[in-house]
């Protein structure tokens, strides 16, 4: 048997010595509070067992490669123990996620989070009210989470387990990792997904022979060459299509969130408060990279009900700007901007629409941030 072979074997079942203990013992501990006067030599044997276990990942490997050397190991029977310890490790801690998810303990609604805007949620809160947003969604992924880790307390099966699983911790790592989730979480979901990968690695051989001597039960169509000609046109036309969409969206200065510092229609200027009472009172306007406007009057939240909008288009040799627009207490109409931009960040239009003429003097706002 390969010496790396043996360090991973020894490595997986110290880290599952570990997890289990954390989560079959101590944290039963330090959540149930009948039990929490009782922390401190829990968590000192925690210690202890950490230490060992990782002085059994460093020295066992090779106290075990010199006796297999001297024809006194039985590295089957060891490899085998050591890999069924690492399956039901793998099985209970991601039996735990799957349950917990049916049951409510993972992704419950926090109403508090829930009326918070958005911009101000961290990444965790995000990921939370995401996934909290659909129970049948949750329940389906449980679903995987928890047929996946039954199949890996069979050996004969551990390799259909894997296939389930591996994906979806894949999935769980990439969100940990981009949205910021806390370091604990994201640690197990990196074990698991390396212990899922060491059992895949060791089944390399079953999957190898499966890749090269299946054939499809469909016969071979022939296109005398063409098929690679076709393949590459499919991919190039979706690539061309695309790009040629991102070739339409308004220039970078003038797409974002636009603050109303004045507002002056048919010679009135409106009032700080005028909002309140009139929604063409607007307060910010939004201009999307591919033509959506939203005239808000509201200066804190957007209110559905109250906005204008719709749809624009940038001329930009004639420094104009063509908008469509509609609100809940109108039809459709057309407006036409003149656009003066003094300096970077200011704009000044000059509108005709509404029965209207309106002059505007516009403040870009900064992008939000993501905490």
């Amino acid at each position: 048997m390969k010496w790396y072979i043996k360090f991973l074997d020894c490595l997986f079942v110290s880290i599952a010595i570990i997890d289990f203990y954390g989560s079959l013992v101590l944290y039963p501990i330090l959540f149930i509070p009948a039990l929490s006067h009782y922390q401190f030599p829990f968590r000192f044997f925690n210690l202890l067992l950490t230490v060992a276990a990782l002085l059994f990942a460093v020295v066992y490997p090779i106290l075990w490669h010199r006796r297999e050397s001297n024809g006194k190991a039985d590295s089957g029977f060891r490899h085998a123990w050591f890999t069924g310890v690492i399956r039901y490790w793998l099985a209970v801690e991601i039996f735990n996620y799957g349950f917990a998810k049916i049951l409510g303990t993972q992704f419950a609604p926090s109403y508090f989070k829930g009326d918070s805007p958005w911009n101000s949620l961290s990444g965790l809160d995000l990921t939370w009210n995401y996934f909290s947003y659909s129970y049948a969604m949750s329940c389906i992924i449980a679903g995987v989470q928890i047929a996946g880790s039954a199949l890996l307390l069979f050996r004969r099966t551990t390799l259909l387990g894997v296939i389930l699983l591996l994906p979806v911790m894949v999935n769980i790592v990439l969100i940990d990792i981009f949205y910021s989730l806390p370091g604990g979480a994201l640690m197990n979901a990196i074990l698991f997904t390396l212990g899922l990968s060491y059992l895949l690695l060791l089944q390399g051989r079953a999957v190898k022979t499966f890749f090269i001597q299946s054939r499809p039960s469909l016969p071979a169509i022939r296109l005398a060459g063409g098929k690679n000609l076709l393949r590459i046109v499919l991919a190039a036309y979706a690539f061309a299509f695309i790009y040629y969409v991102t070739t339409t969206k308004a220039p970078a200065e003038l797409t974002g969130k636009w603050r109303v510092d004045q507002l002056v229609r048919n010679g009135d200027t409106a009032k700080a408060s005028d909002w309140v009472t009139d929604s063409l009172a607007w307060k910010n306007i939004y201009l999307e990279e591919y033509g959506r406007a939203t005239f808000n009057p509201n200066p804190y939240v957007v209110e559905s009900a109250r906005v204008t909008a719709g749809t624009y288009k940038y001329e930009g040799p004639k420094q104009t700007i063509q908008f469509v627009l509609h609100s809940r207490t109108s039809a459709a109409d057309t407006l036409y901007a003149i656009v003066t931009k003094p300096t970077a960040g200011h704009m000044q239009w000059k509108m005709a629409g509404y029965k209207d003429t309106m002059s505007l003097l516009l403040t870009k706002m900064p992008e939000n941030l993501h905490y």
